[in-house]
């Protein structure tokens, strides 16, 4: 059975005065990533790269709700 491989992620939690943190992580796959970055974001919006490429996007919407966002 073959092992699971984990990439690297980069997810930019944007706050409402525009300040940004970045945070580094590995995840198994993008769905899994995506998930761990809007849990973790406390910002207004939160993008997801891996590899210098966009993955996701997404605006708060509630406490934890997130919808998809243009960039």
């Amino acid at each position: 059975m073959p092992t699971s491989r984990l990439k690297s992620y980069v997810a930019i939690d944007i706050a409402p005065d525009g300040r940004a943190l970045s945070d580094t992580f590995d995840a198994p796959h993008d769905t899994a990533a995506a998930r761990r970055a809007q849990s973790a974001a406390e910002g207004v919006l939160v993008q997801l790269w891996r590899d210098a490429r966009l993955i996701g996007a997404w605006r708060r919407i509630g406490p934890r709700s997130f919808e998809p966002a243009e960039v």
